[in-house]
């Protein structure tokens, strides 16, 4: 049988190379189980991201829909001039508040609206001048906001988690299809090598002692 080596000094066949060879094929299988367990871990954190993602979309959706309804039951009651005037004191800018998750060295985001938490309480309109009406609208608009800041947050994560478990199974796949066996080869090259050597050895060793034997 022929085997195809690399010549590099790893592949002369003496034990110590054999010995290193060994603790390198012992490192490359366990990176391999680690990239293993991570990919597995990362794939069940999407599919996880995924299920929120929709439910999320869902619930997007539900609060559009009644964030649509309360506007025209405004604007049925107040009248569109009305409510473009109120509307110009409602804050347009929204402080976000940004941390980051680590999941298996994937940093993804956690997105929160802090401006509308901490001034939750606070009516930028006068009351006297308006209906229930367009409280309901703008909380219904504030939670239509608050969701699609959690959505992007969430497609951000599935981009996160999808790129990274592609470089995970490139790196998992390069030392299974090729480190490992490459490795094993070199090792299975070595030993036929020094047993061939040892044996050898032997008929040598033979053969010296006939010829002792015969004097």
């Amino acid at each position: 049988m022929v085997y195809t080596i690399t010549m590099d000094t790893l592949n002369l066949p003496t034990k110590q190379n054999l010995l290193l060879i060994r603790q390198k094929l012992a490192m490359a299988r366990k990176g391999y189980d680690l990239l293993d367990k991570k990919r597995h871990i990362l794939i069940n954190e999407l599919a996880f991201t995924k299920t929120h993602a929709k439910q999320t979309w869902d619930d997007l959706n539900d609060a559009l829909r009644i964030a649509h309804e309360a506007l025209h039951v405004t604007l049925s009651e107040m009248g569109i001039d009305r409510v473009l005037k109120v509307s110009q004191g409602i804050p347009q800018q929204t402080a976000l508040e940004m941390l980051f998750r680590g999941i298996m060295g994937v940093e993804v985001p956690l997105i929160s609206i802090s401006s509308v938490k901490s001034n939750e309480n606070a009516v930028p309109y006068p009351l006297d001048e308006t209906t229930v009406s367009l409280d309901e609208a703008v909380l219904a608009w504030n939670k239509v906001r608050e969701l699609i800041v959690a959505w992007t947050a969430i497609e951000n994560t599935i981009h996160k988690l999808t790129l990274h478990i592609k470089k995970t199974h490139k790196r998992a796949n390069a030392l299974g299809n090729i480190t490992i066996p490459m490795y094993e080869r070199q090792i299975k090259y070595i030993q036929e090598r020094l047993e061939e050597r040892e044996r050898d050895e032997l008929a040598r060793l033979k053969l010296v002692k006939e010829r002792k034997l015969k004097k």
